[in-house]
């Protein structure tokens, strides 16, 4: 994993010339969120029913991550947490991307955390997300943890972390989702047109 390399906005820019749904980077709040989760939900309702609802399952996961860890304040107003929200799509696939401001000192938690997850099939990652849910919890996080967890187990693919450290005491901490539009199995069965 590069920590140095990595440039959020090169990505964006890059991802750009896919079909954008949401593109948001600012404070974030429960009724921001509310609006977003209704504007996808109208926008995935076009697509297949079982994908879209897979993009808005984890989508309101990632997003939710953002709300409750992310270390960037919005210091006008209510001071609501700040983050970095993406929906891609192109013919193929769905890209989701968050990202967010967390302290170096959580990084290696985080790469332990992404590496647990990434190494483990269905059935060991519903045994680690059980696992979980039973530990106690620390002051930090609001739901035992699980979130990473239950977007593995939602997304087809494998998630993807890339983490930038920054002057200071703060990193930049994004997610990459991919979720494919037709499984391989519905692929290989589809009839050929003539």
């Amino acid at each position: 994993m590069n920590l140095k390399g990595f440039n959020f906005f090169e990505y964006h820019t890059q991802i750009s010339q896919d079909n954008i749904i949401l593109s948001y980077k600012g404070p974030l709040t429960d009724v921001l969120l509310a609006e977003f989760s209704r504007d996808i939900r109208q926008k995935l309702q076009e697509e297949d029913s079982k994908v879209g609802k897979k993009v808005f399952a984890i989508f309101m996961e990632l997003a939710q991550n953002v709300l409750y860890y992310s270390k960037e304040i919005n210091h006008f107003g209510n001071r609501d947490k700040v983050g970095t929200l993406v929906i891609v799509q192109n013919d193929t696939e769905y890209k989701l991307i968050t990202g967010n401001l967390v302290y170096k000192t959580a990084v290696q938690k985080l790469l332990e955390k992404y590496e647990a997850i990434s190494t483990l099939d269905r059935d060991a990652l519903r045994e680690y997300k059980r696992k979980l849910r039973n530990d106690p919890q620390n002051e930090e996080s609001k739901g035992a943890g699980i979130g990473l967890v239950q977007v593995a187990l939602t997304a087809d693919n494998k998630i993807e972390i890339k983490i930038k450290e920054l002057l200071g005491d703060m990193a930049f901490y994004a997610i990459f989702v991919t979720v494919k539009k037709q499984s391989e199995e519905e692929s290989n069965n589809a009839t050929p047109t003539e």
